[in-house]
Parts: C-alpha cells; sequence; structure tokens
C-alpha cells in the first residue's frame, strides 16, 4: 500500500476545520505527559506549524518544528497549515481555570481561528481533549460546541496513528506503549538494521543505534541551541522536557544516554558527526 502523502489522503477528507479528539491531554498536573505526541504524526503529512502551551516546550524539542505560543499572537498572523493543541480548561475565561499554571485563556484565539479556517485552503487542526470543544465566552448557543458551530470533521487521534503506523509502519514497539509515531518510525529503522528496536529505552542505545536512525537529530539540537549548562547542571530538566513527548516509561534513562553521548562528544557538532559515523562504535 503507497503511504499517503497528505492528511487528507489519509483521513479521508479536505474539510477544515479538523477537530481530533486525544485523551492524553485529559491529564493534568502530576499526570501530565505526552501533550505533544500527535506533532510527528501530523508532521509526517507536511503540518510544521504548532501553536500550544509554552508550558509543554520546555527548550526542548523532540523533533524540529515551528512554534507558536498562544500568548500575543493573532489569529490572522498564524500560517496554516496549523495544528493547535488546547486543553478544556485552556478554552475557558482565566478567573475559571481550574490550573493556576495556564498562562492565558485561548478562547478568543481559537474562535477566531475556527473562524478563519472556513475560508482557508489549507487545513486548521485542532487536538484537545474532547471532540465537542467549547468555547463559552463566544458559543451563541449555551452548551453549543465549536466544533458544531464551525461543521468540523471529528476524529479520535488513538484510531488515526493505530491505522496509521499498522499499514505503514514496520515497527516493533507495542501501540500500547507509545502512540508518538516519531518512537515507532525508530524502531523501524532499527529492525530494519538489526539494531535494538522494542522498548523506548533501547531505542536511545547510541552504541548501537545505525548512523540512519532520527534519534542523532535531538542531540545536534542540543548543540546548535547552546543548551550544554542546562545539560551539565539539570539532568531533571531534559527529563522533564521528554515528558512532553513520552506517555510512559523511564524518561530518565533516555535523558542519561542522550547526555551521555553529548559528553562522549565534548559538545561538538563534527565529533558527534565522527561518532554517529563510526561503525565501531
Amino acid at each position: 500500500m503507497q503511504t499517503p502523502s497528505t492528511l487528507a489522503e489519509f483521513i479521508g477528507t479536505s474539510e477544515s476545520p479538523i477537530v481530533v479528539y486525544d485523551p492524553q491531554l485529559e491529564k493534568r498536573d502530576r499526570t501530565a505527559r505526552a501533550q505533544l505526541r500527535s506533532i510527528p504524526f501530523f508532521q509526517t503529512f507536511g503540518v510544521d506549524s504548532f501553536l500550544y502551551d509554552s508550558l509543554w516546550e520546555e527548550e526542548f524539542q523532540l523533533v524540529e518544528h515551528q512554534f507558536h505560543t498562544p500568548t500575543g499572537v493573532h489569529a490572522d498572523g498564524l500560517p496554516f497549515p496549523l495544528v493547535q493543541l488546547t486543553t478544556t480548561d485552556q478554552l475557558k475565561p482565566r478567573h475559571r481555570q481550574e490550573f493556576e499554571h495556564e498562562d492565558i485563556s485561548q478562547a478568543d484565539l481559537t474562535w477566531e481561528l475556527f473562524k478563519r479556517a472556513t475560508n482557508e485552503d489549507e487545513p486548521y487542526i485542532f487536538v484537545s481533549d474532547t471532540d465537542a470543544p467549547q468555547v463559552p465566552t463566544r458559543t451563541p448557543s449555551i452548551g453549543r460546541s465549536v466544533a458544531d458551530q464551525f461543521d468540523a470533521v471529528t476524529f479520535e487521534y488513538e484510531q488515526l496513528i493505530h491505522d496509521y503506523v499498522d499499514a505503514f509502519v514496520d515497527s516493533r514497539l507495542p501501540l500500547s506503549d507509545t502512540k508518538n509515531l516519531y518512537f515507532h518510525q525508530i524502531s523501524e529503522c532499527h529492525a530494519a538494521h538489526d539494531a535494538p528496536a522494542s522498548t523506548l529505552p533501547e531505542l536511545f542505545d547510541y552504541e548501537r543505534a545505525p548512523s540512519e536512525s532520527p534519534i542523532w537529530d535531538p542531540l545536534y539540537y542540543f548543540i546548535e541551541h547552546e543548551l550544554e549548562e542546562i545539560l551539565n547542571k539539570y539532568t531533571a530538566h531534559v527529563t522533564s522536557a521528554l515528558r512532553s513527548w513520552v506517555e510512559y516509561g523511564d524518561t530518565e534513562k533516555i535523558a542519561k544516554k542522550m547526555i551521555a553521548t553529548l559528553h562522549r562528544c565534548d559538545f561538538d557538532t563534527e565529533q558527534l558527526a565522527n561518532y554517529q559515523q563510526n561503525s565501531n562504535r
């Protein structure tokens, strides 16, 4: 089966706006993690512009993408195609939000993006913890969802990722371990080179990882963005950042493997490239 090149080809519609329900966004506070797990999936279809709370960014991108914070931006200034990741709580007025760490209400911005999406050729994808998001301050009819108001098509992320991995990715990782496409693509790459491919921590065994593996990319990101000081002093910071991408498992093990490899290469791009290409690691 040929891999679909566009999101419309995969989901069977070019309608916009699109609402995608991701239950991972329901989890808050200490249980909150993997809020950004859907980003690699949408990137596969050429979408690279993402809007979400800066709380989830943590100065680290597991996969590089164009990030926009909802603070101080206007709907007309954001590029489409666009994926917005937000929660029900973030759509409430600021004084009604349950969690003190939310920066702002995204209600007005979200409403304007839904409205704009009806006149755009490129899609607007709204990923949230509900398939019937409500903007209480803007919805004309009490209880009516913004999805209904703008005739959005709705999907479940977990079904989308299951269908995609099942049809197009030869992954050794169970989908029960992670629904982040990035890790399944790594698993496929590693399996093709007889490298460890069955668990998240073993994917980051840099001594055995193939040079073609995507796991090298985050290391270059650390070097290019001059995050050496963070890595030297705050292993916990990196571990926390990884939580935005990983549902379960020991993120500290992965963080330590990344940091150890960067130390081995003295945080130098050329040394890292040489180590990556060295078949006798």
